[in-house]
């Protein structure tokens, strides 16, 4: 028998991981107006959304839904987790904020891709993607570039790795204070530094 599986879109408040067989990462748990949901992860990124989640985080799952043939409920599997920046509120807007949205690139998205496997890890891929975060908030480039963490990106003794897309511009053994200016090489030349 067939199973009917559907794509899936959650966003939601990052509550934590549950255990599930032998690991304690098999599935996150996910919270919005809608209520709670517990979503299977696959092997290739527990351990780093491990590293990358904190509880708290506002968060999008893509993935595929399907039916407990038993029970009938609702299954989830994520093909995707990407921390997303949560709505604020601005009660006195600043002349920064009053500027134009800086216009969207044409063609293909643009990502920064950041591996998160061990050796990535160890040499500070974790620091590197936080610095990334920070910059493109600080220049307002959040909602216009997605940063996604990867497996092994095969430069494993030049680590940290991270590549911009849709230039696919490899850069290796990337320090947090670099992250600037390889941003302000890529977007915004005039605004980020």
């Amino acid at each position: 028998m067939a199973k009917d599986k559907q794509t899936f879109c959650l966003e939601g408040q990052f509550e934590g991981f549950m255990a599930g067989g032998k690991s304690p990462f098999k599935y996150l748990s996910l919270r919005n107006p809608h209520g709670q949901y517990a979503v299977k992860l696959p092997k290739s990124v527990r351990m780093m959304l491990f590293r990358y989640l904190q509880v708290g985080d506002s968060i999008r799952v893509v993935g595929e839904q399907s039916t407990d043939p038993e029970t009938g409920e609702p299954r989830f599997k994520a093909k995707e987790v990407v921390r997303i920046k949560p709505l604020s509120v601005v009660t006195n807007p600043t002349k920064e904020l009053l500027q134009p949205a800086p216009p969207k690139p044409k063609g293909k998205p643009a990502k920064i891709l950041i591996c998160q496997k061990s050796t990535c890890r160890k040499r500070g891929a974790a620091q590197v993607c936080r610095a990334v975060e920070a910059t493109l908030a600080n220049h307002g480039l959040a909602d216009t570039v997605q940063v996604k963490l990867t497996g092994c990106m095969d430069k494993c003794k030049a680590g940290p790795n991270m590549v911009v897309m849709p230039d696919k511009q490899r850069y290796t053994k990337v320090k947090p204070a670099q992250v600037p200016n390889l941003i302000g090489q890529h977007f915004h030349h005039d605004e980020v530094g």
